[in-house]
């Protein structure tokens, strides 16, 4: 108890120094809860400043100038039914079109440190027919393709109703915790499609109420094993 309030205590000091220290001018919001036991044991994970106004965490890089943290993922699936985009390597991987090293916990304190707030009223169920709440974000995919750097939005390798998926509005929800356990780390869940309130970040569309219509879009996905850097910044 005591080591958790301790990480708990320093997440706070390291969100103070971001903001206040480096000048980034947002609100500061409320860290997670202490991370589970497998990151306790660990250490929590450790801001290291790579250069200036370019900082790491667990994985994720903040670009504070851009607001923006990216992180490596790999392409886990190239057809099939579809309900997450980004899962922890150890998590559904048999319907993630995405897998990450990242773990969740870091993923939501960077997303934390770029000003992004999730929702207090998170769903009650996983594809639950409502419309989650969050800040508003874009997902981008840069990869390479024969020698040049492409950015893609995360939607074009998706289809919805076997029709390209075009614009999808994202939303950080931020997970939710149960008995004070931040359910994201347990269940490995980033991205989803089919509204999970579990996932760091869902969608606002009513499709998200079904696990039936999303699929790969076999068309544009690369081959698995393809290495892509996620790109997640708060909409303008």
């Amino acid at each position: 108890m005591m080591q958790q309030l301790r990480i708990s205590f320093l997440v706070l000091l390291l969100t103070h120094f971001f903001y206040s220290g480096l000048g980034f001018g947002q609100n500061i919001q409320p860290p997670p809860p202490p991370p589970p036991p497998e990151i306790a044991q660990a250490g929590a994970p450790v801001l290291q400043m790579i250069s200036p106004g370019i900082f790491e965490i667990g994985g994720c890089r903040i670009i504070k100038e851009k607001g923006t943290v990216e992180f490596p993922a790999v392409v886990n699936m190239n057809e099939g039914l579809l309900e997450y985009l980004l899962v922890e390597n150890s998590g559904k991987v048999h319907e993630s079109l995405l897998r990450t090293e990242v773990a969740p916990y870091s993923l939501q304190l960077s997303l934390l440190l770029v000003g992004l707030e999730g929702t207090s009223t998170p769903l009650n169920f996983q594809g639950e027919n409502s419309v989650p709440q969050g800040d508003m974000i874009n997902i981008w995919l840069v990869m390479d393709d024969k020698g040049k750097e492409v950015k893609i939005p995360i939607e074009k390798w998706v289809t919805k109703n076997k029709e390209e998926a075009s614009q999808i509005p994202w939303v950080f929800t931020g997970s939710v915790i149960h008995d004070g356990v931040f359910m994201a780390q347990i269940d490995k869940s980033i991205i989803a499609v089919f509204h999970d309130p579990v996932a760091l970040i869902d969608h606002q569309l009513q499709e998200g109420a079904s696990d039936e219509v999303w699929m790969v879009n076999s068309s544009k996905t690369p081959q698995v094993g393809t290495k892509v850097t996620v790109v997640i910044e708060k909409k303008k």
